[in-house]
């Protein structure tokens, strides 16, 4: 069923399970984010990949042709499917569940975010002007919010993906500090000026580990985790060496990842991926497309730091796109 709100020319499509959705909480919560969210483009809740609601206000952009509401519905319903994926990789690095995926293309940004178990929400905003990223953040933020606030009718603590609900209680400490690099091939395949914004964007504070890559291979990776003060991040599961073994690893699986991510986004975000944000209970791990050959790889162990990480990792993208004789899109 598909129906048009005036108020906001929001367009509506129920799932034929859902009965008076006027009288369903979660309905109406999710409905009014999307009102008072103006760059929110669509919204879509899911239970086990099955699309119980829509709201869309994709009318209402001129000059951008026909919305294919259909496929945001179908790609929100495969995200679903990719989150479980995802969920169970990353739980390698015992840092916690997936709790947040973002994907963006060059003006296309989409969140997926569980409530719970295998119920999602799925936000999708079309932005110009922000590269890789927007730095006010606000659909992703509301979309978090909105998570939140369903967990907590549920009786449910926070998960605070994006870590925008502490980020304002933490005082940058800018901490001075001795990274642990590793570098392939030197300046063959990393160029000085790499390896040194590479180097001067790792913080013990907030971002934790960086890799450069070189197609499927890591090329550097310097991190932070012999620093003292991240002591209390390792213990009997996990040492600095464990981890710095998986995150390479992942950097160089993230590769197909983003294939795979992108032969089901392209057409529906318009364009290659150009940034990951894996957002799990403790940090995140974020993936940055530098070009067809290379990209960076970061990852932050502090929650309420997430989203300043992705940030510095943002400004270190545009320090680190140099060519390198490849062909860039």
């Amino acid at each position: 069923m598909t129906t048009t709100d005036d108020e906001r020319h929001i367009s509506i499509h129920i799932g034929g399970h859902i009965e008076k959705p006027q009288d369903d909480v979660l309905y109406q919560t999710c409905y009014g984010t999307m009102q008072r969210t103006a760059d929110m483009h669509h919204l879509a809740y899911y239970t086990d990949r099955v699309l119980d609601f829509a709201l869309d206000v994709l009318s209402n952009r001129p000059g951008t042709g026909s919305p294919d509401r259909s496929g945001l519905r179908r790609l929100g319903r495969q995200l679903c499917h990719e989150f479980e994926g995802l969920d169970q990789l990353l739980r390698h690095g015992r840092t916690g569940p997936l709790i947040r995926l973002v994907l963006r293309t060059a003006d296309a940004e989409m969140v997926c975010d569980p409530v719970k178990g295998l119920q999602f929400v799925v936000s999708t905003s079309y932005t110009s002007g922000h590269d890789y990223i927007d730095v006010g953040n606000d659909v992703d933020r509301a979309t978090a919010a909105l998570v939140s606030q369903l967990r907590g009718q549920l009786g449910m603590v926070s998960l605070d993906p994006g870590g925008y609900e502490r980020e304002q209680d933490i005082v940058e400490m800018g901490l001075p500090h001795e990274p642990n690099i590793e570098i392939v091939d030197g300046d063959t395949l990393v160029p000085p000026e790499v390896q040194v914004a590479c180097r001067n964007a790792l913080d013990p504070a907030f971002l934790h580990l960086v890799a450069y890559c070189v197609g499927d291979e890591v090329a550097y990776l310097g991190d932070t985790f012999d620093h003292p003060t991240m002591q209390h991040y390792f213990g009997r599961e996990t040492t600095p060496s464990r981890q710095r073994k998986h995150y390479r690893n992942l950097s160089e699986q993230l590769y197909d990842i983003c294939t795979s991510l992108n032969r089901v986004s392209a057409q529906t975000l318009r364009g290659r991926l150009k940034r990951i944000v894996l957002d799990v209970e403790q940090g995140a791990v974020f993936f940055y497309r530098l070009n067809n050959c290379t990209q960076l790889v970061g990852v932050t162990l502090y929650q309420p730091r997430v989203s300043r990480a992705d940030l510095r990792m943002a400004r270190l993208a545009h320090e680190c796109d140099i060519p390198l004789g490849c062909v860039t899109d």
